[in-house]
């Protein structure tokens, strides 16, 4: 997506209109692809179906000699030598039962969101368990297209936002026999789900046809062709509002891709965006909260998390401003001009506090022009500080605890020596917002893994 201020303008006015929708009385339908199942500890986003089919193609004594399958070939392949479904489902429900717990900040960010119907197309517990800890009682239900799985559904009542539900479309690791893994389940899929031979269930039915309800697609693999006739069956055409979908390389890679973006016209209408992963929740849940009522400031408290501001010099006025709304919003800051004791060497001062955890719990670097264009600063050591005690910091659930925290003051631009890392603009709505909740969440990783070394000790 663009850089220019032009672009980042409309993200921001499209973040605010998919925002209503999401807070609107007929709501808007979450709809999670196999795309963004992934590991939260895995740099590489690779899809767990994809790993998956790995697994499958690499227990096999004649392995395919041949680039990695999808899930569907891996599974005829498995089917092939087996001949034993329950087999395939074993492996299957094994290895999502192993990833029964997980999930990523991204499923933290969208869970926070109120979304009421959240329709997974991949059968992995990420999106429940994000639910979960965001402090909501999802529900769970799931289609199957087997004879014997018929009439057993548990009892589900219509979701909320306090108690949403995910409904698996392909099935749950949980039943084996629901799950949709090789080309032949795919088609008596299809043609039991257009029978309604069973019918999607009337609450998610109920929510689907609301003609005002909004749909936000994620990693859902529109090039997929099989999915134009899903959709048609869900009753997704039509809605007053157009659908957004977010996709990442693959889809817009893809030879079929013009094709599938061609055919969502007119009252077929999605509108497709580049997959941002991380970046897109965080600024979704960001913009929300932006449009929630204001409540009044708050003092930060006394176990607050203290952050200290790096800046450029010139850019004092920019970082006192900085430091009023951070602190309106609880985390307490030491910034030179307010902490800083006269006579002190503030050089070797700011320096020994970085390097001391009993200080400071994160360093924020405000980068702006006036610091991208400077010839030199002492802020330049701040950061050698900053990134020596960030490569020092533990994990928690396979993710890295937070210290070197940058931001961007408009657009600035990025120092070569942060390059790696994301830095979110704090000057448009919500920016803060953004800034606090990345802190607060990483605070709270560090208060469990604390909790749980007492435990164990």
């Amino acid at each position: 997506m663009g850089n220019s201020g032009v672009d980042k303008e409309k993200e921001r006015r499209e973040l605010r209109i998919l925002v209503e929708q999401i807070k609107s009385d007929s709501g808007c339908v979450l709809v999670l692809g196999p795309r963004i199942a992934v590991r939260a500890e895995d740099p590489a986003r690779r899809p767990l179906d994809e790993i998956l089919a790995g697994e499958l193609v690499s227990s096999l004594k004649t392995a395919a000699k041949e680039p990695p399958p999808s899930l569907r070939r891996a599974a005829d392949l498995h089917y092939k030598e087996n001949r034993s479904r329950a087999a395939l489902e074993i492996d299957v429900r094994d290895f999502y039962a192993r990833e029964t717990n997980s999930t990523t900040n991204f499923h933290r960010h969208l869970a926070q969101l109120p979304f009421r119907l959240c329709i997974s197309a991949s059968p992995d517990s990420l999106m429940l368990t994000a639910f979960e800890a965001a402090g909501k009682r999802p529900q769970r239900d799931y289609y199957s297209f087997q004879a014997q799985r018929r009439g057993k559904r548990a009892g589900v009542v219509a979701p909320t936002v306090e108690s949403p539900l995910v409904y698996y479309l392909f099935g749950h690791h949980d039943d084996g026999a629901s799950l949709v893994l090789t080309e032949a389940d795919l088609i008596e899929y299809l043609v039991q789900i257009i029978k309604g031979d069973p019918p999607i269930p009337d609450e998610v039915r109920s929510i689907l046809r609301d003609p005002y309800a909004s749909f936000l697609f994620i990693g859902f693999g529109f090039q997929n062709w099989y999915l134009r006739v899903l959709l048609k069956v869900l009753d997704v055409y039509g809605h007053r509002n157009a659908a957004i979908a977010f996709e990442d390389r693959q889809f817009f890679e893809h030879p079929d891709k013009e094709q599938a973006t061609a055919f969502f016209s007119e009252d077929r209408t999605i509108e497709f965006r580049d997959l941002r992963w991380e970046p897109f929740a965080l600024e979704l849940l960001g913009a929300y909260e932006s449009s929630l009522p204001r409540p009044p400031p708050q003092s930060p408290g006394r176990n607050a998390p203290v952050a200290f501001v790096s800046y450029a010099s010139e850019d004092l006025e920019t970082v006192d401003k900085l430091r009023e709304a951070i602190e309106s919003k609880g985390i307490k800051v030491w910034q030179d001009k307010q902490n800083l004791r006269a006579g002190d060497k503030w050089n070797d001062v700011l320096h020994s506090l970085i390097k001391n955890e009993n200080e400071v719990d994160y360093v924020i670097v405000v980068q702006t022009t006036s610091m991208v264009n400077s010839v030199s600063g002492v802020f330049h050591r701040e950061i050698k500080a900053a990134r020596e005690r960030q490569d020092d910091m533990g994990e928690f659930e396979g993710q890295r605890l937070r210290f070197l925290i940058p931001i961007r003051v408009g657009d600035s631009g990025l120092l070569s020596d942060l390059s790696e890392f994301h830095a979110p603009d704090v000057s448009g709505s919500g920016g803060v917002d953004l800034l606090v909740i990345s802190i607060m969440e990483d605070w709270e990783r560090r208060a469990k893994l604390m909790l749980r070394g007492r435990r164990a000790a």
